[in-house]
């Protein structure tokens, strides 16, 4: 045969890999530019090989030119599911693996090289890949290339293909024209850590055109950089190969590369958008990595022998000169518990600085001590973490050197772990676990996230800190821990400064980590008992008077405006008094960031091959767990149950007029009417709600009235699926799935339109998950409606924004300088801008791409809602209640000279949504089901673990929940008040009657109203036996006015009328003029009687509702009733109420719920 034809298979799912074959057959179109000895090129799915392939294969080519001539064959496989081939590839793989096929050596004609694409996040990494190179070689085929790994979930896909598609072809040439050797080896595995000479054999074996290697590739996210300059035509010194000439640039695919998480800096430099400036951070500035030199100092004691000294000091120094150039044997490890988006962004720009450090260190003489990084959640620690920290080998252990770990975990919840992190923090709890000591060989340093608002500030950071220590750890440093509530960066920043080096330097044995004492300064301090309750010290709060009288002015001299009316730069420049916007050193701006999302936009016409699981990545199906004692799956964020709506009512003395003409608009007048008329009659409903409750400027509304319109209180009854796949307790809260809202989206869909010609029916593919329409990606994916509190957001708008003062202006707010601090807190927090908001003050920002959106904002958070009801209360279908606030305020005004001040309502982006979407139920509508299409709630249950009822029936409880926070209480009576009506003589539980004759009848299971898991809580055997009455509940609720917001005010007197509630006590804060009084009066005048429940009772305390004063109030008081009644002989009587407070929290005594 004459002819010698070049394949190019593939094997795709995505189109990723199909994308990249057909690329590389393009460039070699023209005859001209394909090296001798192929001929002509075909390129097709591997699942073609019979009839494209296999006959020509088969035969011996004979080339008069090329004697002992071989087919040559490139392959691009993308891996699927468990390991799987796509389903274009999948016949030639299982012909490869047959056993039947080998004896035959079908490829013993044949040259080959395999590019595999695959996702390190997944257990089969490049699976595919990995057995068609393994398979080709036992079939008599030469490997010309090693196996090359392209990675879409750390994002370095596109560096390691544009150098695999650069030498595959010339490599494949020489080796089938009969000049080259096999160069990967006859063995039919394939070692990616080869030895120096066969990396040299590689070299020796590359075509003379290829004369330097490319820069190497890191094992972390998308050099994008490169990436860009090869798709826009620009040659980079510091990205593009050396003396390798440029192939023919392929033509630019619609997508931005899909599975990568570019790097935003370089994403906008190499379109000529913002300044040149550090990679991008999210949340802290990460600077470069650079080896700090940590002195040795050696003490002498005056009795110390010289010599010995001297000894000791020549050892040192031996170790010192080996430690130089000493490098780890692993990965440096950054783990992440994130519930919001905080700790992962905090972690993923570390990993993206460090990997940038490998990269950059690996064209010099000095490399990085770390070769590569792991970066992933705490959850995922047992697939790819544990192996190698109880692993010692390679680790020197004359220097002290350990694996690395830097841990990044924020606390949700009364100090719950978030729940990426959960299985991880239950893990290093058991005590099954010291025995393994399985951080022995590991270094490292813990980073914890919290809210000084919450009781448990940072607990998980200082668990994790603490457990890792005591199961073997290295603590390198104390436990840093981060204030939301007063801002993150104070102390991300400077955490994330000196991190990186100081967690090397602890690993090398070298730092001062090396030596810690087994309890650092900070632990010692935490175990001693605080001299301030709760964990904090009192903040000492000054009022500005001049300030406060400026913030308020005088509304009859001064004209409100509404502030979204005005442009943004308008107000900067007002707020400023100069009309030029200052332009900010760059030293005092924050670093961009890492995206958020990746994506891959398809044209309306493009075939898409994908098929999907629920639409869910094989990473969020392996996170979906079987429910205990359930036959269905466990519901979880990204598996939420679709809920309908059974009822809902106003738990304020509300009006329902605006219910009746929201309503009104949300009548169907035709059946199956499409979304967007939904839409129109939902934003109509809103706008009638709005207008039935004005909070400001109608004077013939008194001011007690514009208060209680907005306190607006909605209990909400949600369905459960009939097959008890959702279950829940008393206590536990549920989570609701959250969209934006239709005007946010609608803006942003039109402006992608107008800007960018990108209809909402146009598919993108997130993350590589199954296609979605752009309308549902902005819809659900992105926040658009949160207030911002990140200046980076702001940062990276700037660098989209065409108008140079408007970017300024951006710039200036996300600065550090103390004016625009100043600016950002009167005009984007105060006025709880959001990006959309930012957008329309500051239009030229719209110019910004969907790649761009998705690359900058981070999925919007799920609303957490207490469970006011009980499973054991339930009449008709099954269901749950919740209650909650709708939010709805105006910001305080914002002065921009003596005769304009500007102001905004805001309103909830759920809340406002769920009382349009219930007002059929709040106005009492008839045929709600036939007239009203109702939207489906997405809901997943979140259990508590410390927050439940005691397990015996007879334990006293002290129930304190001002406002909302009652809901759960309201559980937890109609819990008990089923308990109770369930203990009689025929009723008892098959615990305790269970092999027992009664009678003359057995109890049977079905007959029972309660579980066994509630049998056992209620201890029954006893409080039958002795016919005890179930201890005392004290109840106390707190509001506003006794005449709008007494929340359950009917069931709670009720319940008292009953004997459920033992003394209901009810504090009005705003009913009288001249005093005030909240919860924490009402406990003090009782609290002889609540010293006796919990001294001599052993009553359990729970206190639940707004963290910001609420529960620090609550425990202050506390700490004073229980020094006046309990220890008022001490002289330190308030220090013993304090650390009496602390112990009742420890023996689950004292339990809080709180939010903010």
């Amino acid at each position: 045969m004459s002819e010698l034809p070049l394949f190019i298979l593939y094997g795709s799912a995505t189109g990723n890999a199909e994308s990249i074959a057909k690329d590389l057959a393009k460039r070699y179109e023209d005859k001209s530019n394909l090296p001798s000895p192929f001929t002509s090129v075909i390129c097709t799915e591997a699942n073609n090989f019979k009839k494209k392939c296999q006959p020509i294969w088969d035969t011996e080519p004979t080339v008069a030119s090329a004697p002992g001539c071989k087919y040559g064959v490139a392959m691009v496989v993308s891996t699927t599911g468990n390991g799987d081939c796509p389903e274009n590839g999948s016949r030639f793989l299982r012909y490869l693996k047959r056993k039947t096929t080998v004896p035959t050596q079908p490829m013993k004609h044949v040259a080959f090289a395999i590019l595999a694409l695959g996702d390190t996040n997944y257990d089969q990494y490049c699976e595919s890949g990995i057995v068609a190179d393994k398979k080709f070689l036992e079939c008599g085929g030469v490997r010309v290339m090693k196996l090359g790994k392209a990675d879409e979930g750390t994002g370095m896909m596109e560096d390691v293909v544009e150098e695999w598609k650069d030498n595959v072809v010339p490599m494949l040439a020489k080796v089938c024209a009969g000049k080259g050797t096999d160069t990967g080896g006859s063995s039919s595995t394939l070692d990616a850590s080869k030895s120096e000479g066969e990396e040299k054999k590689m070299d020796d074996a590359t075509p003379a055109a290829v004369t330097t290697k490319a820069t190497p590739v890191p094992s972390g996210r998308p050099n994008v950089q490169s990436l860009l300059n090869r798709r826009l035509g620009v040659t980079s010194a510091s990205t593009a190969p050396v003396a390798v000439p440029a192939p023919t640039p392929a033509p630019a695919p619609v997508a931005v590369p899909s599975g990568g998480r570019p790097n935003v800096q370089a994403f906008l430099a190499a379109r000529g958008i913002g300044r040149a400036g550090p990679a991008v951070g999210s949340r802290p500035t990460v600077p470069a990595v650079n080896a700090v030199p940590v002195p040795v100092l050696t003490t002498v004691k005056k009795s110390q022998d010289v010599t010995a000294v001297a000894k000791e000091e020549s050892s040192s120094t031996t170790k010192a000169t080996s430690q130089i150039n000493l490098k780890s044997p692993s990965p440096l490890y950054i783990l992440y518990g994130s519930a919001t988006g905080n700790a992962e962004t905090i972690a993923k720009d570390l990993a993206a600085k460090y990997e940038k450090q490998i990269s950059e260190s690996s064209s010099s003489s000095q490399s990085c001590y770390f070769p590569s990084v792991v970066c992933c959640e705490l959850d995922q620690y047992k697939k790819k973490c544990i192996k190698t920290w109880e692993d010692d080998i390679g680790l020197n252990h004359d220097v002290g050197q350990k694996h690395g770990l830097i841990i990044i975990s924020s606390t949700t919840g009364n100090g719950d772990a978030p729940e990426n992190a959960s299985r991880f923090v239950r893990y290093i709890k058991r005590k099954s676990t010291a025995n393994t000591m399985p951080f022995q060989h590991v270094a490292y340093a813990v980073l914890g996230l919290g809210d000084t608002n919450y009781d448990q500030f940072c607990e998980t950071g200082n668990i994790i800190d603490k457990k890792i220590h005591s199961l073997g750890g290295r603590r390198i440093q104390d436990a840093a821990c981060a204030d939301e509530g007063t801002g993150l960066e104070q102390v991300v920043d400077p955490w994330v400064a000196t991190i990186l080096n100081v967690v090397t330097e602890g690993c090398k044995g070298t730092g001062s980590g090396a030596n810690a004492s087994p309890i650092s300064k900070k632990i010692e301090e935490e175990e001693k008992v605080n001299d301030d309750l709760p964990t904090q010290a009192k903040r000492e709060v000054k009022v500005d008077v001049t300030m406060e009288k400026e913030e308020k002015p005088d509304e009859k001299e001064m004209t409100i405006q509404c502030l979204m009316t005005v442009p943004g730069l308008s107000i900067v420049r007002e707020l400023l008094s100069e009309k030029t916007i200052p332009v900010v050193d760059p030293s005092m701006l924050p670093s961009l960031g890492t995206s958020f999302s990746s994506c891959q936009l398809f044209n309306e016409d493009e075939a898409i091959e994908r098929k999907a699981s629920r639409g869910l990545s094989l990473s969020e199906l392996e996170k979906m767990t079987m429910s205990s004692g359930s036959s269905g799956i466990h519901f979880t964020i990204n598996d939420p149950f679709e809920s309908k709506i059974l009822g809902a009512r106003y738990l304020t003395k509300t009006d329902t007029q605006g219910a009746k003409k929201a309503c009104d608009a949300m009548n169907c007048t035709k059946i199956n009417e499409d979304k967007q008329t939904q839409d129109e009659k939902l934003i109509a409903a809103m706008k009638h709600l709005t207008e039935a409750f004005p909070l400001t400027g109608d004077r013939d509304i008194n001011g007690k009235q514009l208060e209680q319109n907005g306190k607006r209180v909605i209990e909400l009854q949600l369905s459960l699926p009939d097959d008890f796949t959702l279950e829940y307790e008393p206590g536990d809260a549920i989570g609701l799935v959250v969209s934006n809202t239709i005007s946010a989206t609608q803006f942003v869909l039109n402006m992608l339109k107008e800007k960018h010609d990108i209809l909402p029916t146009r598919k993108v593919s997130l993350d590589e998950k199954y296609p979605i329409t752009v309308e549902k990606a902005i819809r659900e994916n992105i926040d658009l409606c949160s207030p911002i509190k990140n200046k980076r957001l702001l940062m990276s708008l700037s660098q989209f924004a065409t108008d140079k003062d408007e970017a300024n202006a951006l710039k200036l707010l996300a600065s550090k300088e103390q004016k625009g601090q100043d600016l950002f807190k009167r005009y984007v927090d105060e006025q709880r801008l959001n990006v959309v908001d930012i957008l329309t003050q500051f239009p030229s920002c719209q110019s910004i791409s969907l790649e761009g959106l998705l690359s900058i904002l981070p999925g919007i958070p799920p609303r957490y809602y207490s469970i006011s009801s009980s499973p054991l209360n339930q009449k008709g279908e099954l269901h749950l209640t919740v209650a909650f606030s709708v939010v709805d305020y105006v910001t305080p005004c914002l002065s921009l000279n003596d005769k304009t001040s500007l102001q905004r309502r805001v309103g909830g982006v759920v809340t406002s949504y769920l009382e349009a979407i219930c007002s059929p139920f709040l106005s009492g509508a008839d045929g709600i089901g036939e007239r009203f299409a109702l939207d489906c709630m997405r809901i997943f249950p979140k259990p508590t673990a410390d927050f439940r009822l005691p397990t015996s029936l007879t334990t006293p409880m002290v129930l304190i929940g001002p406002g909302t926070g009652v809901a759960p209480f309201i559980g937890f009576l109609k819990h008990r008040q089923a308990q109770l009506a369930s203990i009689d003589s025929t009723k008892v539980a098959q615990e305790v009657s269970e092999g027992t004759w009664r009678g003359g009848f057995d109890f049977e299971e079905e007959d029972l109203p309660v579980s066994k898991q509630d049998a056992k809580g209620l201890v029954v055997g006893t409080d039958f036996r002795n016919k005890q009455v179930a201890g005392d509940i004290a109840m106390y609720f707190g509001c506003r006015y006794s005449d709008h917001d007494f929340l359950y005010k009917e069931e709670m007197e009720n319940l008292e009328q009953i004997g459920v509630i033992s003394n209901l006590n009810v504090a009005f804060s705003r009913d009288s003029k001249k005093t005030k009084c909240y919860v924490q009066n009402k406990l003090k005048s009782n609290g002889k009687a609540l010293v006796e429940l919990i001294n001599d009772k052993a009553a359990a305390i729970y206190i639940c509702g707004d963290g910001n004063a609420m529960a620090k109030d609550v425990q202050l008081a506390l700490v004073d009733i229980l020094a006046e009644h309990k220890f008022s002989k001490d002289a330190d009587s308030q220090q013993k109420a304090k650390t009496y407070l602390e112990e009742m929290k420890n023996r689950n005594k004292l339990l809080i719920d709180i939010w903010s």
